[in-house]
């Protein structure tokens, strides 16, 4: 299921890590540090912060954000 808008549709959802898998090299394979996120939100995550140096952070701000909007 999509953290962000619910969608449960199979084969539409990815893998997100909270801490970016290039820099928290630690923490790749942690189920702690990853959630699942559909496409969409997937691609509107990334096309606001980027790709890489991501952080736990930036999705609790993108999640808060998104449920009050949406």
């Amino acid at each position: 299921t999509c953290q962000c808008c619910g969608d449960k549709k199979g084969g539409n959802l990815n893998a997100h890590h909270l801490n970016s898998y290039d820099w928290d090299k630690e923490h790749r394979t942690d189920l702690n540090n990853g959630v699942t996120l559909c496409n969409k939100c997937h691609k509107e995550f990334h096309k606001k912060y980027g790709y890489g140096n991501n952080t736990k952070e930036q999705f609790e701000e993108f999640i808060n954000n998104t449920t009050k909007t949406a």
